[in-house]
């Protein structure tokens, strides 16, 4: 889900992954390796993504690498 995200809003902006990656920091490869999910980034990589991708860093857009804590609230003890 969130890999998909990333794809289409970098499409709708017109953004090729280097500039991507540029933006966000990182090298075209490990950029490409996150977004065709190969790797998993880390918590620094997916706040310079959101950034580069102008989104929101939050839960909505990273889903499938939040704790369930922060997804349902109401289940925190």
């Amino acid at each position: 889900m969130m890999r998909t995200k990333m794809r289409k809003q970098r499409e709708k902006l017109c953004l090729s992954q280097q500039k991507v990656a540029d933006t966000a920091g990182l090298t075209r490869v490990n950029y490409s390796s996150i977004e065709r999910g190969r790797t998993e980034p880390n918590i620094e990589q997916m706040i310079a993504i959101a950034k580069a991708l102008k989104v929101t860093p939050d839960v909505n857009f990273f889903e499938d690498f939040c704790d369930v804590s922060y997804q349902n609230p109401e289940e925190v003890i």
